[in-house]
């Protein structure tokens, strides 16, 4: 079964603030249609910028369904991601790393093929806030 498309989502959360930033995160994208959650990590660094991978099962007082954390860490975020994700944050701050399967592309991927199109690029656009912010203040368009 081929998979894809696929992102690897990375947000960062204060270290104590960790585990509320997780139930969070994954309460709204387990519940997003068209969306699979494939595998999450947290990662830390320590002083020095080393960079480790933790389970959501190894977190202390998480919370949350054990199973459904198990079933979170399937091991396809590698550790060249965890390396990569850990040179985002410091030490007083861990990242979440969550990559996801974007399947709603591919039903409408069969509708376009169905019309003899397709799907030619995928364009991530990582600072839709600002975006947002720009056009409720009327900054670059009418």
């Amino acid at each position: 079964m081929a998979l894809g498309p696929l992102e690897l989502i990375v947000l960062s959360f204060p270290a104590a603030r960790l585990n509320d930033g997780v139930l969070a995160t994954l309460d709204q994208l387990l519940a997003a249609p068209g969306v699979r959650v494939l595998d999450v990590l947290v990662v830390r660094t320590d002083a020095v910028g080393g960079a480790c991978a933790v389970e959501l099962c190894e977190l202390p007082g998480l919370g949350g369904d054990p199973q459904t954390q198990a079933r979170l860490a399937t091991g396809l975020i590698t550790e060249t991601d965890v390396d990569e994700v850990g040179e985002l944050v410091d030490d007083e701050t861990d990242a979440l790393a969550v990559l996801v399967e974007h399947r709603w592309v591919n039903d409408l991927a069969s509708e376009v093929a169905s019309t003899d199109g397709t799907v030619l690029a995928l364009l991530h656009i990582p600072a839709v806030h600002k975006i947002r912010s720009n056009a409720l203040a009327g900054i670059g368009g009418k």
